[in-house]
């Protein structure tokens, strides 16, 4: 059959068959020499982490390593203007990881986090809008980087406060692509008669808002409510807190139980390259509940920088690709 469909083909129809047959059959090679290579670098980096301390892995090199350092200096600077309010803000989240794993930065993070009180937060955000610059993140419509950099562009060396669903970043620089970021994570105590199922049961509630198509307003909306009207949180101190509405770990981080307060409060310091930063009193047990019990080995996602990752999709698309080289 084949041999009588050959025939009847004009020559050029036959040409074009025979040329789109040689791309499928060297793609196929192609594909294959690629998967042995993934497989051979997957041998490799598994092989790098038996063997090697993660303790020891050398610090960033390059851009990484000058935007990291400039980034401590701008998070000492924020911390200390932030006592003159009575906020004290504390490492959580890779900052804490890196601080007690690296004394430093993880080598590929890129940005430090912060932790606040559920008060602090909201003092935060009255302070951003009466003293520096406030961007109404409500009426946001287009990709956040995109976003983001606008409200950098037009407030030029400023800070510049915008609330995400997320957390509260504060930005500073001419674009997005050479500003300092701090992100600031809001933190609520849990009520004593709380039992974990339901929280649990509450949590998913709160994951399945978040995690479907709503706008930001119509987030924001919905924290709104839930903080007003939740029976699971406390207002007062008690002996349990957790990540709050409106922190990235509730939504998108595993639950492994409540944090004590006594192992956050009072904060510490500790070593974090060459400065002494605030820490939760018992930073070991935090990172226990935060990431589990083997927090000190090498995780899925070793060598990547997600902020800038992320920054990079949006650059690429304006055709500014920015340069990673020297990691």
């Amino acid at each position: 059959m084949i041999s009588i469909i050959k025939k009847i083909l004009p020559e050029p129809v036959k040409n074009v068959c025979k040329k789109i047959r040689d791309v499928i059959f060297k793609n196929k090679i192609e594909i294959k020499r690629l998967n042995k290579e993934i497989d051979s670098l997957k041998l490799q980096i598994e092989f790098f982490k038996h063997h090697f301390d993660i303790t020891q892995v050398k610090p960033a090199t390059g851009y990484l390593r000058e935007f990291q350092l400039k980034e401590l200096a701008f998070t000492q600077e924020i911390i200390k203007m932030l006592e003159s309010y009575g906020i004290k803000p504390f490492l959580n989240g890779g900052a804490l990881l890196g601080a007690c794993r690296h004394k430093g930065f993880i080598p590929w993070d890129d940005d430090i986090d912060l932790s606040v009180t559920r008060d602090e937060f909201n003092q935060l955000i009255e302070i951003a809008k009466k003293n520096f610059v406030w961007i109404d993140s409500t009426k946001k419509n287009c990709y956040s980087a995109k976003f983001y950099d606008m409200s950098i562009q037009a407030h030029p060396d400023k800070f510049v406060f915008i609330l995400t669903p997320y957390c509260l970043h504060l930005f500073k620089g001419t674009n997005l692509k050479n500003s300092l970021n701090l992100e600031f994570f809001p933190n609520d105590y849990v009520r004593e008669d709380v039992t974990e199922e339901q929280y649990l049961a509450y949590r998913q509630k709160i994951c399945d808002f978040v995690q479907s198509k709503h706008t930001w307003k119509e987030k924001f909306e919905f924290y709104e409510r839930e903080l007003k009207n939740n029976d699971i949180y406390s207002k007062e101190p008690t002996s349990r807190m957790t990540p709050g509405i409106g922190n990235w770990d509730l939504t998108e981080f595993k639950f492994r139980g409540f944090w004590k307060t006594s192992s956050l409060y009072p904060l510490k310091g500790i070593a974090f390259e060459n400065a002494i930063l605030p820490s939760p009193q018992d930073p070991i047990s935090v990172l226990e509940i935060s990431y589990g019990k083997n927090w000190m080995q090498f995780p899925d996602d070793v060598g990547i920088p997600h902020t800038l990752e992320e920054q990079n999709i949006y650059y690429e698309a304006i055709g500014e690709p920015m340069d990673f080289s020297g990691f």
